[in-house]
């Protein structure tokens, strides 16, 4: 009986072993899977950002962004429905850099006019960091569409992207100021920085550009400060 026993807790151990082992090979191959999605994935969205950037997002095609990844459409359409889609992940991951950078300084400004400068300080910052997030960003016809009556995921994120300009600047305002008006405060802030770089990148070098802002960005400041006055 003894032998019997142990042939059948070898031949159960066995099983467990072999059991174990396909689980183990199952959840391997899920893995380097997963990995292999993920790298993917960031190709395309490097891909499309660099294309973006270079050709604006209306004249960008799938084929470009593709042959850009060096992968087949149905690779992008298995991570993204079209091209609108990866413009919305791409804004959303934007906006969240900048908005990171808006919100990180060593000690915090002491009144308005210093924040102002931070402000803009983060945005030229990130345009010298991130170029291309920038250039996907602050695209004319992306700003516009904001505006539209229908709020999808890309003015989303544009308007999360205010709401915290609005959020830093309203630690040092009256509380008496209406909301509109802070409103109007932070699309300036966009105005300003869209507006500067779309024409310094024409001709102009980042020293270039650093020395010529300095005298715009004091005016600026000057005239938001007493505009929330």
């Amino acid at each position: 009986m003894q032998k019997v026993k142990n042939i059948i807790d070898q031949a159960v151990e066995y099983d467990y072993m072999v059991s174990f082992m396909e689980t183990k090979s199952v959840k391997t191959e899920k893995t380097r899977t997963q990995q292999r999605a993920k790298t993917t994935r960031k190709k395309l969205k490097k891909a499309a950002l660099d294309v973006f950037s270079e050709k604006s997002v209306n004249a960008a095609t799938v084929e470009e962004i593709t042959e850009k990844a060096d992968v087949g459409k149905g690779t992008l359409y298995r991570h993204f429905a079209h091209k609108e889609q990866m413009v919305a992940t791409l804004v959303e991951e934007a906006v969240e850099h900048l908005i990171e950078r808006m919100w990180s300084y060593e000690c915090a400004p002491e009144n308005l006019d210093e924040m102002l400068e931070h402000l803009l300080d983060a945005h030229y910052r990130f345009f010298v960091d991130s170029r291309e997030e920038f250039l996907l960003l602050f695209q004319g016809k992306l700003l516009l569409r904001v505006e539209s009556d229908i709020l999808d995921e890309l003015g989303e994120s544009y308007l999360h992207y205010l709401k915290e300009i609005e959020q830093l600047v309203a630690m040092y305002l009256s509380a008496q100021i209406e909301p509109d008006k802070i409103r109007r405060f932070a699309c300036a802030v966009a105005g300003f920085v869209f507006g500067y770089f779309s024409f310094a990148m024409i001709g102009m070098n980042l020293d270039e550009m650093e020395q010529n802002i300095e005298p715009l960005r004091r005016v600026f400041v000057k005239s938001l400060s007493a505009f929330l006055e």
